[in-house]
């Protein structure tokens, strides 16, 4: 995953409320939700590819604005 993937899966992530930060510790990125709970890059997007973040925005963005 190239360095702009992984920032537009934290702009992604945070923006579904899923990240609320990120950390490096010994070299390894670590994402944090909103209680607090640490949880490794690797095991993140695993769960939460880029591909799937983009269609979680897009179907909450047609929730908020659903066509006429």
């Amino acid at each position: 995953m190239t360095h702009s993937e992984v920032t537009q899966c934290l702009n992604l992530a945070r923006a579904l409320d899923l990240v609320v930060s990120s950390r490096t510790i010994n070299g390894k990125l670590y994402v944090y939700d909103a209680a607090g709970h640490a949880r490794s890059w690797d095991s993140f997007v695993a769960d939460y590819p880029l591909e799937r973040l983009q269609a979680m925005v897009e179907r909450a963005r047609l929730r908020r604005n659903p066509a006429s």
